[in-house]
């Protein structure tokens, strides 16, 4: 706990979880009681409300792993009855009003102790709120658009790849990054990326945008001359052609997802 580790995380990951669309990581919960049953296993041994559990059987264990270990003893119940172990008798590790007790148990047939976990967020990890004057909010605000530039222009290349086209999204993917319910904070961070999105596809040296209308003025500067009418013509047609394509097929995506 509080140890910083390094991670190797393989090259196709990006692609893998895009094809899969699951979630590269979640919170681990500490195992925090948020009830107790009446009569249960965990009432009968004392555990209540608010007790913190830390270890199970001597491993440090979180709300997952607790499960986990629970369903693996349920699992193998017949081996651990012929080594003359009872696998529903557990001994548990926990915190109450930051003193640590050992607590020993048996469970009911269905391996539970009648407890219900508390999965709060806002209540088991609080997040941790850094305040800004007026003054230091400019720079702090320009670092953070410019490390969100850099990820979003990182994550371009996966957009030729098969699962990245995949994912693109159009107007309904939009309106569903910004939050259900009115969040000042959320609703204007949402409008800034999008800003920084659109900001940094104008300049790509696309016919019909901004950065293609560069390209041909650095064309010129080079050459000397201007292209003639008929290329210009014909380029802002495949710009637009273009344009036209990815917001069709982004569409599509949505119209996709929403009946599949």
């Amino acid at each position: 706990l509080g140890a910083r580790s390094s991670i190797a995380i393989p090259e196709d990951l990006m692609q893998r979880l895009l094809a899969d669309s699951v979630r590269f990581a979640s919170y681990r919960f500490p195992y925090v009681i948020d009830s107790v049953t009446v009569n249960s296993p965990a009432a009968q041994a004392g555990l209540q409300p608010g007790d913190s559990i830390i270890e199970l059987n001597g491993k440090t264990i979180s709300f997952s792993d607790f499960k986990e270990a629970m369903e693996e003893r349920k699992q193998n119940e017949a081996a651990l009855l012929k080594e003359n172990v009872d696998p529903r008798r557990i001994t548990l590790t926990y915190v109450r009003n930051n003193v640590t007790d050992t607590v020993s148990m048996r469970v009911d047939s269905a391996y539970r102790m009648g407890v219900i976990a508390c999965l709060e967020t806002e209540r088991l990890l609080p997040m941790v709120k850094k305040q800004y004057t007026f003054l230091e909010s400019f720079p702090a605000g320009v670092s953070l658009g410019i490390k969100t530039l850099k990820g979003y222009v990182g994550n371009m290349k996966y957009l030729f790849s098969k699962e990245g086209a995949k994912q693109l999204g159009g107007f309904g993917t939009i309106g569903s990054i910004f939050p259900p319910t009115w969040d000042w904070h959320q609703f204007w961070y949402m409008t800034a990326f999008l800003s920084i999105i659109l900001a940094f596809m104008n300049i790509l040296p696309i016919p019909a945008l901004d950065g293609g209308h560069v390209l041909f003025l650095f064309y010129e500067m080079i050459a000397r001359r201007k292209p003639s009418d008929k290329f210009m013509e014909y380029a802002q047609m495949t710009g637009m052609v273009l344009l036209f394509a990815l917001l069709i097929w982004a569409n599509f995506n949505d119209v996709l997802r929403f009946f599949f």
